[in-house]
């Protein structure tokens, strides 16, 4: 009977315990075994078994293979996100933004009526009963210093139309901007229907005024017909001749402190060329 009992107690005790199954739960049976001198070892059969082993499992693989990455290739993966990043699409939202920003404030332009003047209000506007007279020379032949004159002692209104290119060259939302500060520093004719919008549009602001002085236009036959064909007819053209030195010394001293593009020796020499080729034969048609 002692070897017996000594031969039960060293084989491994199973015990199985049987729960009872609640509904829509599969019945589990457990097994331990358990040895002398040992813990229990918890054999587990049925459904959920091996989730805290494939968990370990899990854990194991994935810092595994973080200690097997190059940090190497980690540096450059991050450098590439970062470069995306920076060089497209961080570009590509402030230009959406700048696009918006430059939209606004076109609408904001219109409401206020800065932009210019609608279809109907220009075919009202009277433009043949203004007293329109061309101011013509050569560049630094002074056009604007006589003009300002004529204003002061007959009430001309004095209308430049390098300044207002100038100044349509210089409104944030100009669409014309960059064309018109290409052809000013190349000293080439700006296209006539832009010069003819802004001297319009300038006329028009001044509705009270009948006489008016337009300084440095037309540049071409071109430029004549179209302005007269559009807006009115020129009453008189005031001719300045000045020999091409002489303008060539004020133009550069103007430059010292005028600001402008054009100012200097290589746009004044483009403009003596297109003021000979293409303005001279104006004045022979006046």
């Amino acid at each position: 009977m002692f070897a017996s009992a000594l031969l039960r107690s060293s084989q491994p005790r199973l015990i199985v315990r049987a729960g009872r199954a609640s509904a829509g739960t599969k019945f589990a049976l457990r097994g331990y075994a358990t040895f002398p001198g040992g813990k229990p070892n918890q054999a587990r059969m049925g459904q959920g078994g091996g989730t805290t082993a494939k968990n370990d499992s899990s854990e194991k693989s994935f810092f595994s293979w973080l200690n097997n990455i190059n940090p190497f290739a980690l540096v450059g993966a991050a450098t590439i996100l970062i470069s995306g990043y920076t060089l497209i699409i961080k570009p590509y939202f402030e230009w959406r933004t700048d696009l918006k920003k430059r939209a606004d404030d076109r609408v904001k332009e219109e409401e206020s009526g800065k932009v210019g003047y609608s279809d109907e209000e220009i075919a009202q506007f009277p433009f043949d009963t203004k007293n329109v007279v061309f101011v013509l020379g050569g560049p630094g032949s002074g056009k604007g210093t006589n003009s300002a004159k004529l204003v002061e002692d007959f009430g001309f209104v004095h209308l430049s139309a390098g300044d207002l290119l100038r100044a349509e060259q210089q409104r944030e939302v100009s669409q014309y901007g960059e064309l018109i500060g290409h052809y000013i520093r190349e000293g080439l004719i700006v296209p006539h229907e832009i010069t003819i919008g802004l001297l319009r549009n300038a006329m028009m602001d001044h509705p009270a005024s009948n006489r008016f002085l337009i300084d440095g236009f037309p540049r071409n036959l071109v430029q004549a017909k179209a302005f007269e064909d559009t807006v009115c007819k020129a009453k008189k053209v005031l001719y300045f001749e000045c020999p091409e030195a002489t303008m060539l010394e004020r133009l550069l001293d103007r430059g010292k402190t005028s600001g402008r593009t054009d100012d200097n020796i290589g746009s004044i020499k483009k403009r003596f060329r297109t003021y000979i080729n293409d303005s001279k034969p104006v004045i022979d048609e006046y």
